[in-house]
């Protein structure tokens, strides 16, 4: 940012684009005026949103026994949660409960349910729509079940419901 009058000013597109369009940011302003302090506080917003050291937590429940559980799902579910919601796998936290006691749509045939709770990531409707294609496509797969036997609930959190290292997360 270059100074005027003593102040920093908001970056400015000098260039104008190949139509002799006007600039896409007003001409330079002082740091404080609205329309940078706009920018300046977009960006910290972004930032913090986009950096938070967040941890999804996952929880398979299913009635299937233990034996009908596939050997290494936890790794799996870990791996594919962390693509799926676009966090690093060293931050995931799966748990995998076999052998419950479960009834889904009047019946207790063979079924799962799937919890997942994280900082920004699942709180809009859109996202978990795309968020639950993907997980049914590796549950469907990996469990053997029919898609109406399995159910997935989206928790989203905030960092200061989370403790890690003796604090919350929002201080870490």
């Amino acid at each position: 940012m270059q100074p005027i009058g003593g102040a920093a000013a908001c970056p400015t597109n000098k260039e104008p684009d190949f139509r002799g369009a006007p600039p896409l940011l007003p001409s330079p302003r002082p740091l404080g005026s609205a329309t940078c302090t706009f920018w300046v506080l977009s960006l910290l917003l972004w930032l913090s949103c986009s950096f938070t050291p967040d941890m999804p937590f996952v929880e398979l429940d299913t009635n299937l026994p233990a034996g009908r559980v596939p050997a290494g799902l936890e790794k799996r579910l870990c791996a594919a949660t962390a693509a799926i919601l676009s966090k690093p796998e060293d931050r995931v936290n799966v748990t995998v409960r076999p052998g419950l006691a479960m009834a889904m749509n009047g019946t207790t045939e063979p079924c799962a349910q799937l919890l997942i709770s994280s900082i920004a990531v699942v709180g809009t409707a859109e996202d978990n729509r795309g968020h639950s294609a993907r997980f049914f496509e590796f549950l469907t797969k990996e469990l053997n079940l029919g898609q109406d036997r399995i159910i997935i609930r989206f928790f989203p959190l905030e960092p200061w419901q989370i403790g890690k290292k003796g604090t919350v997360m929002t201080f870490l």
